[in-house]
């Protein structure tokens, strides 16, 4: 009878005071996410009102500060983003019971560059289905360090990233090596006499990735070993963008091998060279420890993401 009492008196601690909902930790995650209240809601200055009374009211309940101002933006404090990250897998794990009880598919997100989102994972994801009628997925766009901190703070489930940037406290598994191919539109060149790679910046036209990520930087490098002013006449964001201007027949690239097969059979000339070699990554597949504790279907689902994304 006194362990029982003991319990009931514990969770009784949170309920004596008002100031504690979901809709108000809701709010405390979206505005974590979001990197303040000023961009959750840009230019709805009643909502940016509405989100500040709330944190008010959750600094009330705690006996401390959720949120303060800097300058003119209200961010989280210390203990606003801890609590952000306590009040998060118990919302999702919330969410998944109400999906459950209510025979709904239960949400799981994976994060990833956009090139292996196109040619890797969507394609593959829809062999899970059958197996697990129970799960839906959602595909998220991200750049490898956005990856490792919605891995950590547990914004998505799962991510897909290179093996270099893995930090303390993830769980992987190896998917493969990603290489890369030089490809020159038949268009350019005769099918009689291949050229050879440092032609490939000397004398087509070139559809390249200008962001300053790190392939971006290392590819540069490569192109000015063979030509010191080289200047791509084509700056793209993402891989799919200059695959695109590969499949016009206007423009020569450097692609990932695995997008190759996008491109119609017999339109490029397929060129590898040693110095590609510096551009390749070992992928992997990451996930908190925290989302299989938390989460129906997230153990199972790491093993067969493992089998269904792995390079082939």
């Amino acid at each position: 009878m006194r362990s029982s009492h003991y319990y009931v008196v514990m969770f009784d601690s949170i309920f004596t005071e008002r100031g504690l909902s979901l809709e108000r930790l809701r709010v405390l995650i979206e505005v974590h996410d979001a990197g303040g209240i000023a961009r959750t809601a840009p230019g709805k200055i009643s909502r940016h009102s509405q989100f500040s009374r709330q944190l008010r009211e959750l600094s009330e309940f705690f006996g401390c500060e959720v949120a303060h101002r800097r300058g003119k933006f209200l961010k989280l404090t210390s203990e606003g983003a801890r609590l952000a990250e306590l009040a998060r897998p118990f919302l999702r794990e919330l969410t998944d019971f109400h999906s459950s009880c209510r025979s709904e598919r239960i949400e799981f997100t994976v994060g990833a560059g956009d090139s292996l989102i196109h040619w890797l994972v969507i394609p593959r994801l829809g062999a899970l289905l059958t197996a697990y009628p129970a799960v839906r997925f959602t595909t998220i766009s991200l750049r490898t360090n956005e990856i490792v901190r919605q891995i950590e703070d547990g914004r998505i489930d799962f991510g897909l990233m290179r093996k270099n940037a893995l930090v303390t406290g993830m769980k992987w598994s190896s998917l493969g090596t990603l290489s890369y191919v030089a490809v020159i539109p038949v268009t350019h060149a005769p099918r009689t006499k291949l050229p050879s790679f440092s032609e490939v910046f000397t004398k087509f036209p070139i559809a390249m990735q200008t962001t300053d990520g790190q392939f971006s930087e290392q590819l540069l490098a490569i192109a000015k070993e063979t030509d010191k002013n080289f200047r791509p006449c084509l700056g793209c964001q993402s891989f799919p963008q200059t695959l695109a201007a590969v499949r016009s027949g206007r423009f020569a690239a450097i692609i990932p091998e695995l997008a190759v097969k996008e491109l119609p059979l017999g339109s490029v000339h397929k060129i590898t060279d040693t110095s590609l070699r510096k551009l390749q990554r070992d992928i992997i597949l990451v996930w908190n420890p925290r989302v299989i504790r938390v989460r129906s279907h997230a153990a199972k689902l790491v093993a067969e993401l493992q089998k269904v994304l792995r390079f082939s």
